[in-house]
């Protein structure tokens, strides 16, 4: 590697700092859920009861954290592959 290529450390802080980010509103979520109050960003407003924590931590969450992984995995792949021809 030549001091001449681009460094791509700064694009993967970026991206785990990015999906570090959407896990702790996932997980924040599903403690909404367990106790009751408003979704962040949905703005859906819930009860709180075991059952919907419970659907938000075994169903939701995982769900949306696998979505939320390729979703950030595939640009940072598509750079990492065009800087290092």
């Amino acid at each position: 590697m030549s001091g001449k290529e681009a460094a791509t450390w700064p694009l993967v802080v970026a991206y785990t700092a990015a999906g570090a980010v959407a896990l702790l509103g996932l997980w924040w979520c599903s403690v909404v859920g367990f106790t009751g109050g408003t979704l962040p960003l949905i703005g859906l407003k819930t009860a709180g009861s075991p059952l919907v924590g419970l659907g938000f931590l075994v169903v939701v969450t995982p769900t949306l954290a696998r979505i939320t992984f390729w979703i950030s995995l595939a640009p940072l792949l598509l750079v990492t592959k065009r800087r290092t021809r």
